[in-house]
């Protein structure tokens, strides 16, 4: 059975699956793991047919349903079954098949891969399948031209990596406000740099001061008396964790991003810290990495010109720019646990029990902390 962190009905981007048992997933918690949003449950026959996913809330999980090119009577009987007991289903597009085409009238959303697809074709295959009662969710979607083109066809869902890019159409000189967001986030990779010097600057934007109070005080930190300082805050958090959520909420205040590229950002810092302290590292450099290996998708410019700007180490820039060192193989290993790329993590020096553990973790962290700090968007 396989879990997909982030896709969620109504969602603008969705996540690639983990290889999780149900056990697992109601142990771990689905809230922690996807948030408020539906997680969907990649399904072998075998998991339809004994109902195991009946252990599963049906209104915080979409089925997504894996199936031979045939529909024989006792796999549909299941799928019906599965659909009165109010379960959302999934299937991709080889529902489309002759043998298959029964299946259509149970799906609820219907995935269809646009990649290498025209402009025409895919608009084509929009008008065609759409009908009351389902939804329609582009696959392999790899650039903002294909989202956009997806999205005018008339596609709701849609998955792939292209929210992590930059966006070509925003590509323009850096506002003011992203300027000053870009000095700070320096600031504060800036090894030298002291808690008086961050405390000034976090002090002269009221967002994140309010975000740093609300986060010190939940129940993640367990703080028993109440602070309301922003220099008790401070202290409270340490230098190194002020750090991490300072970014966090400089990244998340970007209305213009989708809430899922703060969410893979958190993962990506927290994976690459859990690998770091294996590794004896530096936990809190691969932390910046990992947080940092998304600022060009947040920023819409270049990696290589925002890494000059902001005058990062040169392991830092190293594993940023060119994936080399400890820092840029956490950063490798965390992508290909995203994109469920199990050839290339079995090439690497790490087993796949102890990255799919930091990876849930980090997904997990991530979750929590967005709650904290923004419990409203989360």
């Amino acid at each position: 059975m396989l879990f997909h962190p982030r896709p969620a009905v109504g969602s603008r981007a969705t996540g690639e699956a983990v290889p999780v048992g149900v056990q697992e997933l109601l142990d771990l918690g689905l809230d922690n793991l996807s948030g408020s949003s539906r997680a969907w449950i990649s399904l072998p026959r075998s998991a339809l047919s004994n109902e195991e996913f009946r252990r599963l809330p049906a209104n915080r999980v979409v089925l997504e349903v894996l199936e031979p090119a045939h529909a024989d009577k006792e796999f549909v009987r299941h799928l019906r079954r599965a659909k009165a007991f109010g379960y959302l289903l999934a299937f991709d597009e080889h529902v489309l098949a002759p043998e298959a085409e029964q299946l259509l009238t149970l799906a609820t959303v219907l995935k269809v891969d646009v990649l290498d697809r025209s402009e025409a074709e895919v608009s084509r295959l929009a008008k065609e399948l759409a009908a009351p009662g389902r939804r329609l969710l582009a696959d392999k979607v790899e650039s903002y031209e294909a989202f956009d083109r997806a999205r005018e066809a008339g596609f709701e869902l849609f998955q792939g990596s292209f929210f992590t890019h930059p966006n070509p159409a925003q590509g323009r000189p850096l506002s003011s406000a992203r300027v000053a967001l870009l000095y700070l986030l320096t600031e504060l990779q800036n090894p030298n740099t002291s808690m008086e010097r961050i405390e000034a600057l976090v002090a002269a934007d009221e967002a994140l001061v309010a975000g740093l109070l609300r986060y010190v005080n939940s129940v993640a930190l367990g703080v028993r008396e109440k602070i309301q300082s922003l220099r008790h805050a401070i202290v409270m958090l340490g230098l190194d964790r002020l750090r991490g959520c300072v970014a966090v909420l400089l990244f998340a205040g970007m209305a213009d991003k989708p809430g899922h590229l703060v969410t893979t950002a958190l993962v990506r810092a927290r994976f690459c810290e859990l690998l770091g302290t294996r590794i004896q590292g530096s936990p809190q450099e691969h932390f910046a990495a990992g947080l940092l290996s998304l600022l060009d998708a947040f920023l819409d410019q270049p990696l290589a010109a925002l890494v000059e700007k902001m005058g990062l180490s040169d392991d830092v820039a190293r594993a940023l720019l060119r994936r080399e060192g400890s820092m840029g193989e956490c950063i490798d290993l965390c992508i290909a646990s995203e994109n469920a790329d199990w050839f290339r993590i079995s090439s690497r020096r790490w087993d796949l029990v102890t990255l799919r553990a930091c990876y849930l973790e980090a997904l997990t962290w991530a979750h929590q902390v967005q709650t904290s700090i923004l419990p409203r968007a989360f």
